[in-house]
């Protein structure tokens, strides 16, 4: 894709990262669907990583990431960045194989959900002790499926966004 609004994506993206985290610290958790929560910044992360490139993922993660850190009581800061960054590489690695288009963002965002709730799983469990038991293969596959529907929203209008501000050139008239 044409990266025309480069100067303009990452501090909206920046901006977008941080309204993100605290929709997901605070409204979120007060809407399960059939007992799951939605990943709204995984999955932020992962489609801009895929559609819009390295950078953009990598701002979404850790500007997000450091924000649910901080506003999480007793989470070690760093726990949700670090996470958070690993799977947007794994985004960007995937998007150069499966290409960066909106199917891909949607089934990488099935498959990396579930990468994550791993890897968050083991990092609480030696950070803090966390028991295994914690990790709910059930909620984690319906959390997945409502992380591929948000994904194919953010996609579609992340894809629109870059069509329409994306080159800069403007075609003109021969004279």
């Amino acid at each position: 894709m044409a990266r025309g609004w480069t100067a303009l994506t990452l501090p909206l993206a920046a901006l977008g990262a941080l309204v993100a985290a605290l929709i997901e610290t605070t409204v979120l958790p007060e809407i399960p669907i059939f007992g799951a929560y939605p990943d709204l910044l995984l999955t932020l992360t992962v489609v801009a990583a895929i559609v819009m490139g390295l950078e953009d993922g990598m701002v979404w993660a850790f500007v997000g990431g450091l924000m649910i850190d901080l506003l999480t009581p007793g989470r070690p800061i760093g726990v949700m960045t670090m996470t958070l960054l690993l799977v947007g590489g794994l985004a960007f690695a995937s998007s150069r194989v499966v290409g960066q288009t909106r199917l891909a963002a949607v089934v990488v965002t099935f498959g990396l959900s579930w990468v994550f709730h791993v890897m968050l799983i083991v990092v609480l469990v030696l950070t803090e002790g966390v028991a295994m038991g914690a990790f709910d293969a059930r909620l984690v596959f319906l959390g997945a499926l409502i992380n591929m529907a948000l994904a194919a929203l953010v996609a579609t209008a992340l894809i629109a966004l870059e069509r329409r501000f994306g080159s800069q050139e403007r075609e003109r008239t021969a004279w």
